[in-house]
């Protein structure tokens, strides 16, 4: 079908559109494979009785499409336009992405169905094959009652400034709902904060965070294709307030259930700085009904989205051309105790072969060898111990602290491990492994991701690093820090992995991503071994 978007009108009466909603959605979705687009038709206004309690109908609506979605439209963009909630267009402005389809939610027959196509004549271009009329069975006859906010008696006012603030990481509808509240209520400009640097310390696996550029660039490219009339202040902030503490043009504020004492906060503030209050208004939480596990959150958070791909590809493999394509090899990396040889050992279970270049490490210094050598030649004959192997000990107190004599002990022994590794590849492709895991702390680091297919990471937070290490090798706690410091960053080796990994919570949570990982890996090799065939 290739990738389709559409546009969903909604014609019902607005008070019967709330019931036939999920059907509706799923419905739509059979038809879509992109973005779906959602409008609201003049039709189904004629009946909404201009009260205060508009904007809090609309907000029902608008909330219960987007709570709904992930169910009932997985794997789709779903954004709903506000051209019609908001009245300043009878059909959507330019959407982003071109629209292929028109789904109506209901038929039409007579004066409304000429009415409806010479509305939409620009969509539909002349071809009467973009057009779906969706099931009967999605039609409802119930109305509802009109909500009572009991939240905030001002939710039905518009304001000419509103302002919203969040991390915007892995958008999802939880965003959504929030930024199409605000854009509701806001006639000329909308001033969003994208929460960056010690705001984001405590959130989970902050080291998949998107950088703050790119998350300014999703929020602006999302807020300008449903609403284009809003004037948009898109910006970085660095602590709580942002510029609600210092902007003179704000009127009001949305936010979270979880979120709503920082109002009274920000308030304060603005009152110490003669400025005026804000009004609030707070929107309901939405229970994530694609929870997976007991680990993730039960609200619809981008904290359980980013959990959601660990063990799933974030960076596009590039196939290596220097190395042969058989056995598949994958370059298994992490800091100390990350959990790095328990992912590794979960791999070897599921029939991968394991190179331990740990273990290498220790064979490189054996007599005999050139590394063995070269450190005598490099570091002197002191080094040698009553039984004629290389001490390390005494090797390790000779580079403490001395970046040039690290260097070239590196410059020796790495060289020697990636020799003996690649002869155990090689030995493993003949016993019959079709994949094998190179495990190697410092696989980046000494540049060993150009004998790999993938380089796949994992990773802790610092905290429970610092824990293990002390628990495990009964180090101090400045000794683990220092020690974890002395390491490349999650962040470095995130943005080099094309799969991650996170030991943080129980084993089950842990397998269940090298699971995930292991049968998106056997369908890679076996989409590139049959396109290797087709070369033929």
């Amino acid at each position: 079908m290739g990738s389709m978007t559409g546009l969903l009108i909604l014609t019902q009466p607005v008070r019967k559109i709330l019931p036939s909603l999920p059907k509706v959605l799923k419905a739509a979705s059979q038809h879509v494979t992109k973005t779906l687009y959602v409008h609201l038709d003049p039709l189904a206004k004629t009946k909404v009785p201009e009260t205060k309690q508009r904007l809090a109908l609309y907000s029902r609506i608008i909330t219960d499409i987007y709570s709904s979605s992930p169910l009932n439209c997985q794997g789709l963009d779903v954004r709903v336009l506000m051209a019609g909630f908001k009245d300043y267009s009878d059909v959507p402005l330019k959407t982003q992405v071109r629209v292929d389809l028109l789904l109506f939610d209901r038929a039409r027959t007579g004066l409304e169905l000429a009415e409806i196509e010479k509305r939409y004549k620009s969509f539909l271009m002349g071809s009467r094959d973009k057009v779906f009329i969706l099931d009967q069975e999605c039609e409802n006859q119930n109305e509802i009652e009109l909500p009572q906010d009991q939240i905030n008696e001002d939710s039905n006012k518009m304001y000419s400034s509103v302002v919203i603030g969040g991390t915007y990481d892995c958008i999802h509808a939880g965003h959504k709902i929030l930024l199409t509240e605000a854009l509701l209520r806001c006639k000329d400009r909308l001033t969003c904060g994208v929460a960056d640097g010690p705001l984001l310390k405590n959130k989970i696996l902050s080291d998949l965070i998107e950088p703050c550029e790119k998350r300014i660039s999703n929020v602006k490219e999302l807020a300008m294709d449903i609403d284009p009339t809003v004037e948009y202040n898109i910006v970085q902030i660095t602590d709580p307030m942002g510029p609600t503490k210092w902007d003179p043009n704000m009127d009001m504020i949305v936010v979270s259930e979880e979120t709503k004492k920082g109002i009274a906060l920000i308030n304060k503030a603005r009152e110490e700085g003669g400025l005026k209050p804000l009004d609030g208004y707070v929107i309901t939480l939405v229970n994530d009904e694609c929870r997976v596990s007991e680990e993730e959150e039960v609200k619809l958070s981008a904290s359980s989205q980013r959990m959601r791909l660990l063990g799933t590809i974030r960076k596009p493999v590039v196939p290596n051309p220097n190395i042969a394509n058989h056995p598949y090899v994958i370059g298994l990396t992490g800091g100390s105790a990350s959990g790095k040889s328990s992912i590794s050992n979960r791999f070897a279970k599921l029939g991968a072969g394991i190179v331990d270049c740990d273990k290498l490490g220790h064979k490189a210094y054996k007599k005999n060898t050139q590394c063995y050598t070269k450190l005598i030649e490099t570091f002197g004959s002191d080094l040698v111990s009553s039984d004629d192997e290389i001490n390390r000990k005494a090797l390790g107190a000779k580079v403490f602290n001395d970046k040039e004599a690290l260097e070239k002990l590196n410059n020796i022994v790495w060289p020697e491990i990636a020799s003996l590794a690649m002869k155990q590849i090689n030995d493993l492709a003949t016993e019959g492994y079709s994949v094998v895991i190179l495990d190697a702390a410092v696989l980046l680091e000494a540049g060993w991701e150009k004998i790999c297919h993938q380089v796949w990471v994992c990773i802790i937070t610092q905290e429970e690093a610092v824990t293990r290490i002390v628990e495990r090798d009964g180090k101090s706690q400045k000794e683990a820090q220092r020690r974890i410091n002395s390491q490349l960053s999650n962040r470095d080796r995130v943005a080099r992995a094309n799969i991650v990994f996170c030991t943080q919570w129980d084993g089950e949570y842990t397998q269940q991503q090298v699971e995930k990982a292991w049968a998106t890996l056997r369908n890679y090799t076996e989409e590139e071994k049959n396109d290797r065939k087709a070369q033929l």
